[in-house]
């Protein structure tokens, strides 16, 4: 079950990031008890998407696991097949940018750049 509002404004914003890289999105609006806000794809590849805004800085050293803990329970419970890939890109609420963080049953990973997509991520460690 989702824990609070979806960040409307941070999903439009996401939209645009997708599309931008070449995806199309379908909007999860049928069943907002489902962790996760849009599909995207585009030729070969598709993924689940969770937008995510935190409030504050966002520490460079910063365990995902720790500070996502409730949203990656929610993603890695969802109701696909688990070959889906899944992510959350999270911002915080004074970002412009999105962090692209893929999940799996083990771990979360940040996406430093993944250029398929034109994707670069200026907070990844180098």
């Amino acid at each position: 079950m989702p824990r609070g509002h979806r960040p409307h404004a941070a999903i439009r914003d996401a939209k645009k990031f997708a599309e931008k890289m070449g995806y199309r999105w379908q909007e999860n609006t049928d069943n907002l008890d489902l962790g996760y806000d849009l599909q995207l794809f585009k030729a070969g590849y598709a993924f689940l998407l969770k937008v995510r805004v935190v409030r504050n800085h966002i520490d460079p050293d910063c365990f995902y696991e720790d500070l996502l803990a409730d949203d990656l329970r929610e993603v890695r419970k969802l109701p696909f097949p688990k070959w889906m890939p899944r992510e959350i890109w999270l911002r915080t609420q004074h970002e412009r940018t999105f962090r692209r963080l893929r999940v799996i049953d083990l771990a979360v990973a940040e996406i430093g750049f993944w250029d398929p997509d034109g994707y670069v991520n200026p907070h990844a460690k180098n």
